[in-house]
């Protein structure tokens, strides 16, 4: 154990925030609000960073949003006992490829946290990334708004919170598509009876083509929507991930029965 790890858990007590509720949606405190009573519980959040100057509006913005923010420039298992910690945010702003994202991840996360791990990233990464990289929590870094940042967040949060068990109405709540329902508070999808086990990307993209009504999603209003980017580069992300869904839901691209492809443009509900 690192002395950094020895000196923290010689710290007082650290408080659990069973009040913190990762179903509800992202407000922002009130304009002039003191923070001690803006802030009635919180959560705590890892900062990871090897060059801490390049995520000081992650951290601003998180403490003005009723986070307690600690930067680290590497992540030890024990703390995460030690400190209570809810969220980890890692700074990948200096990869530009992946075998430079999975050294730098390597130095920054040496074993898998069992919390959700959000990975700041750059366009440029983004344009070069595998599809193993895309199944992460990833947010394009800057980060165009405030607004995004605590969204993104949220999300990453809410992906990864536990699922209470289902009540007879909550099962009989669902949006449906032909013979595919979605419901969205459990993030399931069935076919039928039968449930369709999907990544989180492959579940985003099946919620918003279904949302879309039929509507045509372009490939950059996806990748927006998904991955909080409009960088394309020649990058064929939203492809790949639509490839695998339909491999999941046993659709024929040629003869399609859930998802159609308006060539050159992106993708919409078939017919």
């Amino acid at each position: 154990m690192s002395n950094q790890t020895e000196e923290i858990m010689e710290m007082a007590t650290v408080y659990s925030f069973p009040d913190w509720k990762t179903t509800s949606l992202y407000q922002h405190p009130g304009a002039g609000m003191p923070i001690g009573d803006a802030c009635p519980t919180t959560m705590r959040a890892a900062l990871l960073s090897r060059s801490p100057g390049r995520v000081h509006e992650m951290f601003m913005t998180l403490t003005e949003n009723c986070f307690e923010v600690m930067m680290f420039r590497k992540w030890e298992p024990r703390l995460q006992t030690a400190l209570n910690t809810g969220l980890i945010i890692a700074d990948m702003t200096g990869c530009r490829d992946m075998a430079a994202f999975s050294k730098e991840r390597e130095l920054l996360l040496p074993e898998h946290p069992s919390i959700p791990v959000l990975y700041l990233v750059g366009e440029e990464l983004m344009s070069n990334a595998g599809t193993s990289l895309m199944n992460e929590e990833l947010m394009v870094w800057p980060a165009r708004s405030k607004d995004t940042m605590m969204y993104q967040v949220q999300r990453t949060i809410r992906l990864f919170a536990p699922v209470p068990a289902p009540s007879a109405d909550e099962e009989a709540k669902g949006l449906v598509y032909k013979d595919l329902t979605i419901d969205r508070d459990k993030m399931t999808v069935h076919r039928g009876q039968a449930p369709i086990h999907l990544t989180k990307t492959e579940y985003m993209l099946l919620l918003l083509l279904m949302d879309s009504k039929g509507a045509v999603c372009t490939r950059e209003e996806l990748m927006s929507k998904i991955w909080d980017t409009d960088f394309m580069g020649g990058s064929n992300v939203v492809d790949v991930h639509i490839k695998s869904l339909r491999k999941k839901l046993s659709d024929n691209a040629g003869a399609p029965r859930y998802i159609a492809t308006v060539r050159g443009v992106g993708y919409r509900l078939a017919d």
